[in-house]
C-alpha cells in the first residue's frame, strides 16, 4: 500500500492525538441506536492497515442480540464487528456489509485482508463486517473449551477429526463427541444456530449501528444467509451481491461433487471453444477419461515416479483456492493429452515442479524480458527495477514500525505494557520445559485451561510457581503482582489468542456441523449423495476425496439433533435489486448455481466468471468492478465484459505441431 509522506505525519498526528471521532461514530460510542441491542467498544483484532486509526478510521466491538429472537429475554450472545468508515467527506448512508462463508468461518481473525478486499467501496460508503454467531470471534459461546484443553495435545499435532477403525469405516473422534456433549450440558440452546436467527442478526446489528438502510455482500455460506434476508428479515436492505453461491433450493451435502463436476464441464467448454485449443486438443473430455485410466493403472511416471489417480482431478481442483498468484489453466489440456498418450510428459513434469503454484510476475521475470532489448535500455530497467525492490523494502519496513507504533499506543493507553511483558516473558521461559515431555504437556493443558477463565492474579501466580523455576519465577510473579486490572484481563486476552490460533481449524469445522448437522442434514442423505455422485459423467474421477468427505459429514452428524424448519428449501422469492456471480474454478459452490439462484428473484442479474474460484471478487479485478458499480446504482444493468475479458489462453505444447507435420503427407 503506498502511502504519501503527508499522510504519514497526518497519521502520526492522528495517532498521537488519541481522540476518537465522536461524529462519525457517535451512534457506535453511545452504546447503538437500538436498546434492544446493545453495543460495547473494543480494541480490533490486529494486525490493522497502514492508514487505519482505531476510533477515526475504523471501530470495532461487540453488538448482544438475542440467542433466539422471539425469546430475547431467555439469553444473549455477542457478536464482534468491525466498522470501517468510508474515505468520503460525503458517503452514501448505506454501508456494505459483508457477510462471511463456512458456516463458522469468520472474519475478522483476517481482518486487514478482508478491509483490502472491501477497500474500493469505500470511496463512497462504510464497510461493516461482523462475525455471526458460532463463527470467529463471535464464537465464545459455542466453544468447548474443556473438550478443546483435554484434547489440546492432539489438537497440537494436527490429528484429524475423525479416526479409521480395523474395518474402514468412520467414527467421530472423542473430541467431536466431547464438544456436543459438554455444549449440551451446559445448556447451549444449538438449536438457535441457524441461517433464520443469523439473518435476524443481521438486522439488529445493521439497525444499532446506526444504519436505516444497507447493501449486502454475501461469499459461500454468507449467499445462503444473504438471500435468507431478503426472505425474512428485507427491512432497509437497499441491494445485494452474492458471489460463489450456495441457494437454500440446493441439498448441499447431497450435491457435494457437484461444483467439482461443473468445474470440469466448464474447462472443457472452454477449450472447444477456443479454435487453437480445440484443434490441439480435440475430444479432451475423452483424453480426460484415458489419462485418468492411466493414472490408476500406474502409467503415470514423472522422474521415476508413479503419480496417483487422484493427479488428474488436482489438476483441475487446486485452482481454486490460489487467488494472488498466476493461473495454470492454460496447460492443463496439453497435461491431459500427455498423461492420455502415456509417452513423454514434458507439460506434466513441469506442472509437477512447479507444485501447481504459479506466482505473478516479479522481478526476475522482468529481467528476462529486458534482455531482449539493447545494452543500454536493459541497464535502464535494471536500475528501475533495483530502485522498486529497494522502495518495496522500505514500504515494508514502514509498514512494520507503523503497527508497532499502533500497539504500542493501545498497550500502553488502554492495557499497559506489563501484560506483553508477562506474554513475551513466559514464551522465553518455556524452552527448558522442551526437555521434559510430560510437564511440557501437563504446562499446555493448564495453560490452554486458562483460555475460559475469570482472569485472575491468582491463577496466573499459580501457573507461574508449578512449571516455571529459579529466575524465570521469580521475574513472572513480580510481573503479576505489578499488573493492573486491565492488565491481568490482558493477559488472559493473549492465552486465549493463543490457544485460539491453535484451536482455529477444529473449533471452524465443529461450528460448521452445528448449522449443517441441524438444517442441512434432514434434507440430505449419504445414498442421495451416492447416487448424485454415481450420475456424473466424471464422478469417478473426482469421488475419491468426496467420498470420504461425505462419509465423515454424515457420521458426525449422528451427534447432533436435527432441526428440520418448514419451507427452509423454498426459492427465495424477492424483488430486491441483486447480483449474482459463479466461477469457473469453484469447486465448492457450482456456477450454475448463481443462475439457479435469480430464477425467483424478479429485479436480478447473473454472470459466470471465468479464471475465477470460490468468491470471484478476490480472483478477478474486473469483478471489484462490476461490485462497485452495482452498489452505486442497483439499476444499472451489467455487460458480460468482465467474463469476455477474463477467459483463458491456452498453451499449444511443441509437441502438438510435431505430431501435425508428422502426419502430413
Amino acid at each position: 500500500m503506498s502511502t504519501s509522506y503527508d499522510q504519514i505525519i497526518a497519521l502520526i498526528i492522528a495517532l498521537s492525538s488519541g481522540e476518537a471521532d465522536d461524529m462519525h461514530f457517535r451512534t457506535i460510542m453511545e452504546g447503538g441506536a437500538q436498546k434492544a441491542y446493545p453495543v460495547a467498544l473494543a480494541p480490533c483484532p490486529r494486525p490493522l492497515g497502514r492508514t487505519e486509526i482505531e476510533g477515526k478510521t475504523i471501530v470495532c466491538g461487540t453488538v448482544t442480540v438475542p440467542e433466539d429472537h422471539a425469546q430475547p429475554e431467555a439469553g444473549t450472545l455477542d457478536l464482534v464487528f468491525t466498522v470501517l468508515r468510508s474515505n468520503s467527506s460525503y458517503p452514501a448512508p448505506d454501508p456494505v456489509v459483508h457477510l462471511h462463508g463456512g458456516p463458522g468461518a469468520g472474519v475478522l481473525g483476517g481482518l486487514r485482508k478482508f478491509a483490502e478486499i472491501f477497500d474500493p467501496w469505500r470511496d463512497t460508503r462504510d464497510i461493516v463486517i461482523f462475525d455471526q454467531r458460532a463463527a470467529g470471534l463471535s464464537a465464545r459461546s459455542t466453544t468447548c473449551y474443556d473438550a478443546l484443553t483435554i484434547n489440546v495435545i492432539d489438537i497440537a499435532k494436527e490429528t484429524i477429526t475423525s479416526t479409521e477403525t480395523e474395518e474402514d469405516t468412520v467414527r467421530p473422534s472423542k473430541l467431536v463427541a466431547d464438544c456436543v456433549r459438554e455444549l449440551q450440558e451446559a445448556g447451549v440452546g444449538l438449536e438457535n444456530f441457524n441461517t433464520y436467527q443469523n439473518a435476524l442478526d443481521v438486522r439488529a446489528v445493521v439497525k444499532t449501528l446506526g444504519y436505516e438502510t444497507y447493501n449486502l455482500y454475501g461469499i459461500s455460506y454468507g449467499t445462503k444467509l444473504s438471500l435468507e434476508v431478503m426472505r425474512s428479515a428485507p427491512e432497509g436492505l437497499r441491494s445485494v451481491i452474492i458471489d460463489g453461491v450456495a441457494p437454500p433450493a440446493i441439498h448441499l451435502y447431497d450435491t457435494l461433487a457437484v461444483p467439482e463436476h461443473e468445474a470440469i464441464l466448464a474447462f472443457l467448454a472452454e477449450c472447444k471453444a477456443d479454435e487453437a485449443c480445440n484443434r490441439a486438443y480435440p475430444d479432451l473430455g475423452q483424453k480426460l477419461n484415458e489419462a485418468y485410466d492411466n493414472a490408476l493403472a500406474g502409467k503415470v511416471r514423472i522422474q521415476g515416479a508413479t503419480m496417483p489417480p487422484q493427479i488428474v482431478s488436482v489438476l483441475l481442483s487446486k485452482r481454486n483456492g490460489q487467488y494472488g498468484q498466476g493461473s495454470y489453466t492454460a496447460y492443463i489440456p496439453a497435461a491431459i493429452y500427455e498423461m492420455a498418450r502415456g509417452e513423454e510428459m514434458p507439460t506434466v513434469a513441469m506442472l509437477v515442479e512447479k507444485e501447481l503454484s504459479f506466482p505473478l510476475p516479479g522481478a526476475t521475470d522482468a529481467r528476462n524480458a529486458a534482455k531482449k532489448l539493447t545494452d543500454a535500455e536493459e541497464r535502464l530497467v535494471n536500475i528501475v527495477l533495483a530502485e522498486a525492490e529497494a522502495l518495496k523494502a522500505s514500504d515494508s519496513a514502514l509498514d512494520l514500525t507503523i503497527q508497532e507504533l499502533k500497539d504500542a499506543l493501545l498497550r500502553d493507553r488502554t492495557f499497559g505494557p506489563l501484560a506483553a511483558l508477562f506474554d513475551e516473558e513466559m514464551s522465553k521461559a518455556i524452552g527448558p520445559l522442551t526437555t521434559n515431555p510430560e510437564r511440557l504437556r501437563a504446562a499446555v493443558i493448564d495453560y490452554a485451561a486458562m483460555q475460559n477463565a475469570t482472569p485472575s492474579k491468582d491463577l496466573l501466580r499459580n501457573f507461574v510457581s508449578q512449571y516455571f523455576d529459579g529466575a524465570a519465577q521469580q521475574r513472572l510473579q513480580a510481573l503479576v503482582t505489578a499488573m493492573s486490572d486491565s492488565e491481568v484481563q490482558k493477559a488472559f486476552d493473549a492465552i486465549r489468542a493463543a490457544t485460539a490460533r491453535l484451536e482455529k481449524d477444529i473449533l471452524g469445522s465443529s461450528h460448521l456441523w452445528i448449522y449443517a448437522c441441524q438444517e442441512d442434514r434432514p434434507y440430505n442423505s449419504l445414498e442421495r449423495y451416492r447416487e448424485v455422485t454415481d450420475g456424473l459423467e466424471y464422478g469417478r474421477i473426482i469421488r475419491s476425496g468426496w467420498d470420504r468427505m461425505a462419509q465423515d459429514f454424515y457420521t458426525v452428524c449422528e451427534l447432533f439433533e436435527p432441526q428440520p424448519r418448514e419451507g427452509f428449501h423454498d426459492p427465495v422469492v424477492s424483488d430486491i435489486p441483486t447480483l449474482s456471480i459463479g466461477s469457473t474454478w469453484d469447486v465448492q459452490t457450482a456456477a450454475s448455481w448463481a443462475q439457479l439462484a435469480t430464477e425467483t428473484l424478479s429485479n436480478s442479474q447473473s454472470f459466470i466468471i471465468p479464471e475465477a474460484g470460490h468468491g470471484a471478487v478476490v480472483y478477478q479485478p474486473c469483478v471489484v468492478d462490476m461490485g462497485v458499480a452495482f452498489i452505486n446504482d442497483p439499476s444499472r444493468k451489467l455487460d458480460n465484459s468482465c467474463a469476455e475479458n477474463a477467459r483463458p489462453t491456452f498453451y499449444i505444447a511443441p509437441w502438438v505441431e510435431e505430431a501435425s507435420q508428422a502426419q502430413d503427407p
